[in-house]
């Protein structure tokens, strides 16, 4: 070896213990020629152990064994793989352990066969640090995933730089397919696509807007979404580099709004219509909450407020309800319950009302009541209710005294033979008196008698008649029926009479009473009675007979039935019967059976007609028996 080769080598070894990066010279059969410094410490060999033998010592498996190979190949066909060319492989440490190394191998032309050098630098630390990076994006990217809101980056062109997993489904688009695209010609709908680009480039410029704000945008299959922003500038001062928004979609939520203020615009319309208004409150001293419209009914000014129980009591209940009002409060508030009440009340301005009160009343464990109610103005409904009242009243007053009317001959008969045999009497008293200077006494007295007794007669016909007609207040009592049918028939018998019909009574004495306005079944009974008569004077054979009768029925109820042997009623007249002003009389009015029907309806009766055995027609209806006491 010369002088110069020495010194050569010599400035090589110190060149390759300088190095920073490990430094391995194999030759054409992978055995080690030269190992630096650096090396040993990189992989904790000594020079010596590794000198001459295969580097492949220092790679793991499968590259191990696939060295040799590699060598090989490419000294046969000069195809390069690793040599020439930078790659980041695994090696192996002495103690066994891998870590990543960038590896860049160089040919080194010598006879007869060329060597290889490798320079070698520990990747560890940074491939750590990719690692860390990595999984810190990843736990980011989770993060965004997880969000139940769009999470949106915008440029400051306006190109999506960053959508999350939600924000890309809400859309109808996967992210990778949104990325880069201009977010105002893809997801914002045209007719507001330029106010809302405008506002962007507001933002970008630095001009100070509102972080929060409303728009819709468009997915992908067309639909329309409202997405409510949080949104700041990125960057610092202005021009911004771009935005970051989180958009929550709350379209039902706003469409459940809209439903929701539409819902209380109607109830509160529906309530001023109806009059109707409705309160919660914990009494007796807990939160009182009213709708408006309890405020309007009751003239009370919202500015103060709803009142506590006891002041609603003292100040909107009627005096001479108060008693009533407060006994009723008070057996529902001791064990809870429902309240339900009609009652005058006394509006702020005076104005008397005439309101009805429901309500829930639930006891709690702490004494509490909670109250939840409503409070109903019927002043208009009870008003039209006493005028349909007074109105059915004047119908039916002026019902009976058609029928008077109608009955006037048969009447007027009744009246005159007690009038005729008053007269027939006066006149043989007259003779008896005139024949004799001492009349008979005893015969005398006999006259006086009789005309006394038919003076009785005709002033009951006129009690009665009087008492059928007159008009006056509706009132039910408990009535023997018995009598009661009896008293009816004695207005109809001197038709009956006329006509030479025979009207037969079949009342037993052990019917119950009923309970009802006595005049207004009269003239029901009345009504019926006639009808038969006028029904068998339509037939000129057949018997000439009517059959006033009543038994119990049912669970207890009385039915009063009234049968005739004439033409019966048919199907087409059965379908109108009981209408107002349909009738089957040349000069009858249509209202006797319809009148009927509302007295019966009032009485908690019931209406209803069955042909008669034999022929004929029978009307009947029930009243409920008022127990207690037998006819």
């Amino acid at each position: 070896m010369t002088p110069r080769s020495t010194a050569a080598e010599l400035e090589l070894r110190a060149v390759l213990d300088a190095a920073v990066d490990a430094i391995i010279v194999i030759d054409a059969r992978g055995r080690i020629e030269t190992f630096s410094r650096a090396a040993e410490q990189l992989f904790g060999y000594e020079a010596a152990e590794v000198v001459g033998r295969n580097v492949s010592m220092l790679m793991p498996d499968p590259y191990r064994s696939k060295h040799d190979q590699y060598i090989g190949n490419y000294l046969r066909t000069g195809e390069e793989r690793i040599i020439g060319r930078g790659r980041e492989v695994v090696a192996c440490r002495r103690d066994g352990s891998c870590f990543p190394i960038s590896l860049a191998v160089g040919r080194i032309e010598s006879e007869p066969e060329p060597r290889f050098v490798g320079f070698i630098h520990d990747i560890s630390a940074r491939v750590q640090a990719v690692e860390e990076l990595r999984r810190a994006r990843d736990r980011a990217q989770s993060y965004l995933d997880l969000a139940e809101v769009m999470l949106l980056a915008l440029d400051a062109r306006g190109h999506i730089s960053l959508i999350n997993r939600k924000g890309a489904e809400m859309l109808g688009w996967r992210e990778d397919e949104l990325v880069g695209r201009d977010w105002f010609e893809t997801c914002i709908p045209p007719d507001i696509r330029d106010g809302l680009r405008q506002r962007f480039d507001d933002r970008i410029s630095g001009k100070a807007l509102s972080a929060s704000t409303e728009n819709e945008v468009l997915t992908r299959d067309g639909h329309r979404r409202l997405i409510a922003w949080r949104t700041v500038q990125l960057g610092k001062g202005g021009p911004f580099e771009g935005t970051l928004s989180s958009g929550e979609d709350v379209t039902e939520q706003r469409a459940a709004l809209a439903a929701l203020h539409k819902s209380e615009r109607l109830l509160r319309q529906a309530q001023a219509l109806a009059g109707l208004g409705n309160y919660e409150a914990w009494v007796p001293d807990g939160e009182v909450n009213w709708s408006d419209e309890m405020y309007r009914i009751l003239g009370r000014d919202p500015e103060r407020g709803p009142p506590g129980a006891e002041e609603f009591l003292v100040r909107y209940v009627d005096p001479g309800d108060k008693d009533r009002f407060r006994r009723r409060w008070q057996e529902v508030s001791a064990n809870g319950g429902i309240f339900d009440m009609e009652f005058h009340a006394v509006r702020d301005d005076g104005e008397q009302l005439v309101v009805h009160a429901a309500a829930s009343v639930v006891r709690r464990p702490d004494g509490t009541l909670h109250v939840t109610g409503t409070l109903h103005d019927i002043t208009e409904r009870h008003s039209a209710v006493e005028e349909m009242r007074q109105a059915q009243e004047r119908l039916t007053q002026f019902a009976r005294l058609s029928t008077m009317g109608e009955m006037a001959a048969g009447l007027a008969h009744e009246i005159n033979q007690p009038l005729t045999a008053i007269t027939t009497f006066s006149q043989a008293l007259q003779r008896l008196v005139r024949a004799a200077e001492e009349p008979d006494k005893e015969e005398v007295t006999d006259v006086l008698e009789q005309i006394a007794s038919q003076a009785l007669r005709a002033g009951e016909i006129i009690r009665r008649l009087r008492g059928f007609v007159r008009t006056r207040e509706v009132r039910q009592e408990a009535v023997a029926t018995l009598h009661l049918i009896e008293e009816t028939l004695a207005f109809a018998d001197p038709d009956a009479r006329l006509s030479n019909i025979v009207v037969r009574l079949n009342v037993p004495d052990s019917l119950p009473p009923i309970h009802c306005d006595p005049i207004q079944i009269q003239q029901v009974l009345l009504n019926l009675v006639r009808n038969a008569i006028d029904a068998t004077n339509e037939t000129d054979t057949g018997q000439r007979e009517i059959a006033v009768a009543a038994r119990v029925v049912g669970d207890g109820d009385v039915e009063v039935s009234v049968s005739d042997h004439g033409p019966g009623i048919s199907r087409e007249v059965a379908v109108q019967l009981g209408n107002p002003f349909f009738t089957t009389k040349d000069s009858g009015t249509g209202l006797g059976i319809a009148i009927s029907r509302s007295i019966l309806r009032a009485h908690g009766g019931q209406f209803g007609h069955r042909p008669t055995p034999g022929g004929g027609a029978t009307v009947f209806f029930t009243l409920p028996a008022a127990g207690g006491e037998q006819s």
